[in-house]
């Protein structure tokens, strides 16, 4: 008699119970800490002339046209092992600005972005800076003034040894 009360045990001290809900409990923990991060993280920011009408997205090509008109282009010589940066400016300027930002933006980590500040050197419109860290993988390069009156954007693989990138307005649609 006592190996059929052993036989007979209560529904949650049966092992074929324990084996098909585990999976489903680390199914429901899972999905519950999914959904608290997607909800308390932060996406990140688009880097680009951007802004939204109703529903749908417009660009705003001003900058990009006030590039082309003065025939702007930029000759960017990136040395990853020192960190070196130059840029060669070419275009229709009487006066060239100072100092010109160079954005080095990673397309999905936010974190990994550089914001290098290029100081001309005096009487020419070649500029230099340095970078913050190493690069890897795919970047895409945003050159603007101080006043943001226009700016210039190209994308960029590696490797960035030794890496010139001319970088020239896209024709607006």
């Amino acid at each position: 008699m006592t190996d059929a009360q052993d036989a007979i045990k209560p529904w949650y001290k049966q092992p074929w119970l324990w084996f098909l809900l585990i999976p489903l409990i680390a199914v429901f923990i899972y999905g519950f800490v999914f959904l608290y991060l997607s909800i308390v993280t932060m996406d990140g920011v688009v880097k680009d002339d951007y802004y939204r009408i109703a529903r749908g997205y417009e660009v705003n090509s001003e900058k990009n046209q006030n590039a082309i008109e003065h025939n702007l282009t930029a000759e960017v010589r990136m040395d990853d092992v020192t960190g070196d940066v130059q840029v060669v400016m070419n275009g229709d300027f009487e006066q060239w600005p100072a100092t010109l930002t160079l954005d080095v933006v990673h397309p999905t980590h936010q974190q990994y972005d550089q914001a290098i500040t290029l100081k001309a050197l005096p009487g020419q419109p070649i500029y230099s800076g340095f970078l913050t860290s190493e690069l890897k993988g795919k970047r895409f390069l945003f050159l603007f003034p101080e006043d943001q009156a226009w700016h210039l954007r190209q994308e960029i693989q590696p490797p960035y040894a030794g890496k010139e990138v001319l970088m020239t307005p896209t024709a607006v649609q």
